[in-house]
């Protein structure tokens, strides 16, 4: 259950928009509602298109689980609330199967689904076991600063790039890595 009703979220509206679909952005594991600003910034000229960060992820609200069932329920809530009654669900890895699993509870309100870089498949369980283990490790430190977070993510994570893109998803006093 959601510590509160609404999703974070941010929605552009066009004056003139080409389609009465709004345009909902899916971010991935580890990511937020800006990962996906590319493409928003490439639409939200022509679609109301609305960003979010899903469950455990950025702004939004925190909660002990993780099911698609859950988070897609947790975006079409949202959506309700917002007043829209066809989308175009764009989603990209996690983010797709969040936009399959909505499809599946409410068909009727998917106009249409993109899904990049993820099939509806089950995947091996240990994929993101080093980046768990890093998160696990800079949880149990009690760090204070994304810095110390960082050193001690370095122990398990080659990529800096990787290190960064999960400390852009904490929050920056890390009460909530």
């Amino acid at each position: 259950m959601l510590l509160n009703n609404w999703l974070n979220y941010r929605i552009h509206q066009p004056e003139n928009p080409i389609s009465s679909a709004a345009i909902v952005l899916i971010h991935g594991l580890f990511g937020d509602r800006q990962n996906l600003g590319l493409l928003a910034r490439n639409l939200q000229d022509y679609f109301t298109v609305i960003q979010l960060d899903i469950r455990n992820h950025g702004n939004s609200p925190w909660a002990e689980t993780m099911l698609y069932s859950e988070m897609a329920t947790d975006v079409l809530k949202l959506l309700t609330h917002l007043k829209q009654t066809s989308v175009i669900a764009i989603g990209h890895s996690m983010g797709g199967k969040i936009a399959m699993a909505m499809t599946a509870i409410a068909p009727q309100l998917i106009e249409k689904i993109v899904v990049i870089d993820i099939a509806p498949v089950t995947y091996q369980i240990n994929r993101h076991e080093n980046i768990f283990s890093a998160l696990e490790a800079v949880i149990q430190a009690d760090v204070t600063s994304r810095q110390d977070a960082a050193i001690i993510m370095r122990n398990m994570i080659s990529e800096e790039s990787e290190i960064q893109f999960l400390l852009k998803g904490t929050s920056k006093n890390l009460s909530r890595v």
